[in-house]
């Protein structure tokens, strides 16, 4: 009833295919502000109430090169077109309030 014990060893041969997968990681747009990135992807199909500037204007101004930019999907194209709501000019008019003020108080300074 025992089979007898071979001394060969049996060959078993393996095929496998992987996809080629590159790492890499997501990040929002106010975390990318400031950095200058090597590629980036970016979805321009924004909620809809969605009215900040910099949620079209940042990502889209991370890379040097138009070839580092890839848009993922179909977009809208008036998220090209948004303009800044009230606070957002109330904030750059109070701005250019100050660089006026400043630059009379301390005229030295922008010779």
């Amino acid at each position: 009833d025992k089979k007898p014990k071979s001394n060969q060893k049996t060959i078993l041969s393996i095929k496998r295919s992987a996809l080629p997968l590159v790492p890499a990681y997501c990040i929002t747009t106010h975390k990318s502000q400031g950095q200058t990135l090597n590629k980036v992807i970016i979805d321009l199909k924004l909620p809809n109430e969605t009215d900040d500037i910099a949620a079209v204007y940042v990502p889209l101004s991370r890379v040097k090169r138009l070839v580092d930019l890839a848009i993922l999907r179909p977009f809208d194209y008036k998220v090209l077109l948004m303009k800044p709501n009230k606070s957002q000019v109330a904030e750059m008019e109070q701005l250019d309030q100050l660089y006026i003020n400043t630059r009379l108080r301390f005229p030295e300074w922008f010779q």
